[in-house]
């Protein structure tokens, strides 16, 4: 392999390695959501991943400007006559095009947590307009939300719970708010943002599993 093929291997290698780390540090988003359309449990993974995000950018950008450095600033040291002394000028076109392409891809992934809100809303997830004067409300803190995808996540969590008329889930709050049958128990309700791969706790209450069902109101 001449210098010449060797750094655009290299260049290509790295700025692999970037657009993974990039998928990776979004992960604590859009793996919940995955987990949950296939069927998984997703107990733990977005906050797993959280805590990872800062060190998974870093190493995106290392590799990305690796990538740029092979591609646009290192100069090959080719002897006279030898295949990377005239480089291939459309090989060379491509491998810079497939770079930018991957930036974008490689940005677009980085910052997914930040701009998902816009598609799913950003105002939380759900409504409770749709629920009638029976049911009664019931309140939690949710733990392990990381971007409003979550919010969606726990919202399908909590809708799917048998008895349950509406769910409203705030990220920026970190707060669901559940209209249900008189009849539905806390646990239950728990147990449904559990699955979803968060920890929840009844407004007020200082254990994040309450088994018992609380003094509910009925809507006004």
């Amino acid at each position: 392999m001449d210098g010449l093929r060797k750094e655009e291997t290299l260049g290509r290698a790295a700025v692999t390695g970037s657009l993974l780390a990039a998928i990776l540090s979004s992960a604590c988003c859009w793996l919940p959501l995955a987990a949950v359309l296939f069927g998984a449990s997703a107990a733990g993974v977005g906050s797993f991943f959280e805590a990872w995000r800062p060190w998974f950018l870093g190493v995106s950008a290392l590799f990305l400007a690796v990538s740029f450095y092979f591609l646009y600033l290192r100069k090959s040291k080719c002897a006279p006559g030898s295949a990377c002394a005239v480089p291939n000028r459309k090989t060379q076109a491509f491998s810079k095009g497939m770079f930018w392409v991957s930036v974008l891809l490689i940005g677009a992934f980085a910052f997914f947590p930040n701009y998902i809100g816009s598609f799913l809303g950003g105002k939380g997830q759900g409504s409770l307009v749709a629920a009638p004067a029976e049911a009664q409300e019931y309140r939690f803190d949710i733990e392990g939300m990381t971007c409003e995808g979550c919010a969606s996540n726990i919202h399908t969590a909590l809708t799917g719970v048998p008895g349950v008329f509406a769910a409203e889930v705030q990220f920026e709050s970190k707060k669901a708010v559940v209209m249900a049958k008189p009849e539905v128990e806390v646990s239950t309700l728990l147990a449904a943002i559990s699955a979803a791969g968060y920890s929840g706790r009844l407004e007020g209450s200082p254990t994040t599993l309450p088994t018992s069902r609380p003094t509910s109101r009925p809507v006004r």
